[in-house]
C-alpha cells in the first residue's frame, strides 16, 4: 500500500489531489505495510466509519476551545464530508490499483458513503443579504473585492470553479453577459447587468488584468483569487454575525438564494437552466421546447431589475 501510494497521487487529477490526500495519507497510514490484494471491504468500511467519529470529535473540541457556535455538539452530527472523501480516495486508489495491473479487483466498489444530515441551507432572506453585504463592506483588507465576489455570487448563482475560472474574455459587454466554466468543463452564459460587468472590469484592469486569458478576480497585488479566500471570506463573516455560523453560510447558500428567486419567478425549468443542470429525463415538450437565453434575461430582470 505505502508503495503504491506515490503512483496513485501522480494519477489522480490535480484538482481532487487536494480532496484526497488526507484520505491517502489514512489508507497509508492504516494499511502502510500491507500488500494491495490483503486489503478487504470490510476494512475500508471500519476506516470510514473511524473517520467520521475522529473528525467529529474534533471538530466539536476546537469548536469548544475556539468559541465557535454548532447547530450541533453531538460529534456524531459531523464528520460526514471527511467520511465521503475518505470514501472517494479509496475509490479511487484501489480503481487505479486495477488499472495498473496491481489488482484483480478494487475491495472499494462497493464502499458507501455515510448518510448525511439533512444539509441546513435555505434562501438568505433580503435582510441577511444586506447585512452580508455590509459586514463585508466593513471589515478585512479589501472590501471592494469582497463585496464584488458576494454580488457577483448573487446575481449569476456561480460555483467557487466560476469565480476562479472568470477571464477578461468571459465578460461579454455588448451582450450583458457573463460566461462560467465549471464543474467538468460545464460552460454556461448568464445575463449580468452593465453595472455589475464594469466593476468587474475595474477591478480586474485596476489589478493588472489586461489581456483577455488574464483573471477577473484578482488581490490588490494583482495575483489571482485563491479557493482559499472563500474560506477566509464567509470564516470572517461568521465571526461578525450573529446568526451565520450555526448555519455555515457560504458561498453555495448564495447560489441557493439566487435559484430559488429564479424558479419563483420563471419556474423551475429556467431555474434549471440558470443553474447549469441538465435534467437526467425530459419529455417530448420539453426537448422541443428550449430555455432560450432571452427567457434566462427575462428572469433576471425580474430578480435584479433591468440590466
Amino acid at each position: 500500500m505505502a508503495d503504491y501510494a506515490p503512483r496513485a497521487r501522480e494519477l489522480c487529477p490535480p484538482r481532487s489531489l487536494d480532496t484526497y490526500a488526507a484520505g491517502f495519507n489514512r489508507l497509508v497510514e492504516r494499511f502502510g505495510r500491507a500488500p494491495l490484494a490483503s486489503v478487504r471491504l470490510l476494512d475500508l468500511e471500519q476506516q470510514r466509519d473511524t473517520v467520521r467519529r475522529e473528525v467529529g470529535r474534533a471538530q466539536v473540541h476546537r469548536a469548544e476551545l475556539s468559541g465557535r457556535e454548532l447547530r450541533s455538539y453531538d460529534p456524531a452530527a459531523h464528520g460526514h464530508g471527511a467520511a465521503e472523501n475518505y470514501v472517494r480516495a479509496a475509490r479511487f486508489f484501489f480503481r487505479a490499483a486495477v488499472k495498473d495491473g496491481r489488482l484483480d479487483a478494487s475491495p472499494a466498489v462497493e464502499l458507501t458513503t455515510p448518510a448525511r444530515p439533512p444539509a441546513p441551507e435555505r434562501p438568505l432572506t433580503e435582510r441577511e443579504l444586506t447585512e452580508l453585504r455590509r459586514i463585508a463592506a466593513d471589515t478585512g483588507n479589501d472590501p471592494t473585492l469582497d463585496v464584488l465576489l458576494l454580488d457577483f455570487l448573487r446575481h449569476t448563482a456561480a460555483r467557487r470553479g466560476g469565480v476562479l475560472n472568470l477571464r477578461r474574455a468571459h465578460l461579454h459587454h455588448a451582450e450583458q453577459a457573463v460566461t462560467l466554466s465549471e464543474k467538468r468543463g460545464a460552460v454556461r452564459t448568464v445575463p449580468l447587468s452593465s453595472v455589475m460587468l464594469r466593476r468587474l472590469d475595474a477591478l480586474s484592469r485596476d489589478r493588472g488584468g489586461d489581456r483577455p486569458h488574464d483573471q477577473v478576480f484578482r488581490y490588490r497585488s494583482g495575483a489571482a483569487l485563491t479557493r482559499r479566500h472563500f474560506n477566509t471570506l464567509f470564516d470572517r463573516l461568521d465571526r461578525h454575525c450573529d446568526w451565520s455560523e450555526q448555519l455555515d453560510v457560504g458561498a453555495h447558500w448564495l447560489r441557493h438564494t439566487t435559484l430559488s428567486d429564479i424558479a419563483a419567478v420563471s419556474g423551475l425549468r429556467v431555474a434549471q437552466a440558470y443553474a447549469g443542470h441538465t435534467p437526467s429525463r425530459r419529455s417530448a415538450i420539453e426537448l422541443y421546447t428550449q430555455v432560450e437565453f432571452e427567457d434566462l434575461v427575462a428572469a433576471y430582470e425580474r430578480v435584479f431589475g433591468p440590466r
